[in-house]
């Protein structure tokens, strides 16, 4: 899948008031945990359900519900093939245009290996629009975020792609069983009990270098 028909999937979104990517991890102590991503548009389901019935728009095809199903079908079958992964799933509720991907995993390595293998998957050629990584080791996190180079972050400021990312906000949550000692990134914010903690980003911000999330968490001894 290159940017081409991405920014197709993309392009449901551009014309919403919200939208938001949520990174939701629970770490064991073991390393294993469960990751949920979720892809929420129900605040701009009305929007989405009119730009659907139309062929194209800004030179992009609009998806059908038989495209995005099928290409969710392809991420849920790559993702069970993937050893460390189990109990695979994708709910899809196009209703309020709420998506939501989640697995066990054993250890960070797999949710590594799960981008990798789904990106060689679908893009093919095309560079990953971010490079991630998240290291655990039972005492401290580290999640890390290489910056998209110079010609990538002039494409997605052009008129449509950036009106497609500047109302876009992406948050990581993080849940531990050991409490927060500490955490590097100061726009963080860290629970009452300190076993969470959660950063909100605006997603234009971070192609362009004014935020990020990348952050190293240290936790408590129990």
């Amino acid at each position: 899948m290159n940017f081409k028909t991405i920014f197709s999937l993309l392009l449901l979104f551009s014309f919403t008031s919200c939208f938001e990517i949520v990174e939701d991890i629970s770490f064991k102590k073991d390393g294993s945990g469960v990751l949920k991503l979720i892809l929420n548009l129900s605040q701009s389901k009305n929007e989405i359900n009119t730009l659907m019935k139309l062929d194209s728009s800004s030179g992009y095809n609009i998806p059908t519900e038989s495209d995005i199903n099928s290409y969710l079908d392809r991420a849920l079958q790559k993702l069970k093939s993937i050893e460390g992964l189990s109990n695979v799933s994708i709910n899809r509720d196009f209703k309020n245009w709420i998506f939501e991907v989640k697995t066990n995993f054993k250890n960070g390595e797999n949710l590594e290996k799960a981008i990798q293998s789904v990106h060689s998957e679908f893009a093919k050629e095309e560079p990953l629009l971010f490079k991630n990584r998240l290291i655990y080791n039972g005492k401290t996190m580290q999640r890390e975020t290489q910056n998209i180079d110079e010609k990538t972050r002039k494409e997605l400021n052009k008129p449509t792609e950036k009106k497609i990312f500047a109302k876009a906000k992406y948050t990581t949550i993080y849940r531990f069983e050991n409490t927060i000692e500490k955490s590097n990134n100061a726009r963080a914010k860290i629970s009452p009990s300190k076993k969470a903690i959660m950063l909100q980003s605006n997603v234009l911000n971070i192609i362009n270098g004014k935020e990020t999330i990348q952050n190293q968490i240290q936790l408590n001894e129990p």
